[in-house]
Formats: C-alpha cells, structure tokens, sequence
C-alpha cells in the first residue's frame, strides 16, 4: 500500500515540476519578447530622431544593409529555382481508361482518379472493353487530351526556355 502511495505521490510531484519548469520556460520567454520590444521601439525612436535631424536612413547605414542582405536573397532564390525540364509523352489509346458517368464517357485522367470512382460505384474501364455504343466517342476524348496535353508541354517549354537562356542550358522547341 505504501508503495502505491509512494508512486502516486512521485506521479504527482513529476507532473507539479514539470508544470513549474513549464511556467519557468514561459516567463524566461515572454522577458526575452519584452526585451525585443524595447530594442524594436529604440530603432525606431533612433530612425525619427535622425529623420528629425535630416540624416537619410542611408546615411546612418541602416536601410543600405538591409538592401543588400535582401538582393543577396534573392539572388540565390532565382539561381535554386530551376524547372523541370518537360516531356512530351504521346498519349496511345490503346493504354488508356474509361469510364461512363451520367451517360457519358469519359477518358480517366490519373490513376488516383480511378479509385475514388470505383468507390463512388462507377467502372473504370480498359480501351478495350469499353461498350460498342460508346466507341465513336473515344476518339474526340484522346484529341481533346492530346490537345490538353500539347497545350500544358508548350506552356512548361516557354518556362523553360526562360531559364534556360540565363542559365546557358538546351533550348526546347514547342509542339
């Protein structure tokens, strides 16, 4: 029994240390916010003072630094942004999925797609057990797709091309 106690109490002064450690760490952290207030509104009070006395940011070196930390950001920003060079991929009938929502067919986009069809209860489809009623139908489908498709690659080579004139790399022609 004792020892029953003997844990209860432990359990019981672990959780009111680490509550105490907890109210410690807060207070430290809201000081240190207190502290930052203050250096905020000093450098504030020290930029209208000079405004006052007709100095220019400039002048003092503040605003020039933070120019220059800020180009050197963005510099390396531009450099990491490269795009993923495009590819064209042909779309072969053949290999694609169906389904019919509504009473109309449709061309399954992504294989993501497929799942929460299937789900909601409606087949998808293989070309070649799409129903014979539905066949005229696949080919304005692919076109549609292949234009979509055409379209998007286009838009990712002027993209670039863009960066790839900057960066000395091969340039893509468009479809």
């Amino acid at each position: 029994m004792s020892i029953l106690l003997d844990k209860k109490e432990l359990k019981k002064a672990a959780k009111e240390i680490s509550v105490a450690k907890i109210h410690e760490a807060i207070e430290v952290l809201q000081s240190v916010i207190a502290d930052r207030q203050k250096e905020i509104d000093t450098i504030e009070q020290i930029k209208q003072l000079a405004k006052a006395q007709g100095f220019s940011l400039e002048q003092l070196g503040l605003q020039l630094t933070t120019n220059v930390a800020a180009e050197v950001v963005e510099e390396k920003v531009e450099a990491e942004k490269r795009p993923t060079k495009p590819k064209f991929k042909t779309l072969n009938p053949e290999s694609q999925f169906f389904y019919v929502e509504d009473g109309k067919l449709h061309l399954l986009k992504t294989h993501t797609m497929k799942k929460g069809l299937e789900e909601r209860g409606i087949k998808v489809v293989p070309f070649a057990k799409v129903e014979k009623k539905f066949q005229s139908e696949i080919s304005p489908l692919i076109a549609d797709a292949v234009a979509q498709a055409t379209e998007s690659f286009n838009a990712k080579v002027e993209i670039w091309n863009a960066w790839a004139e900057q960066n000395g790399e091969d340039i893509l022609s468009k479809k």
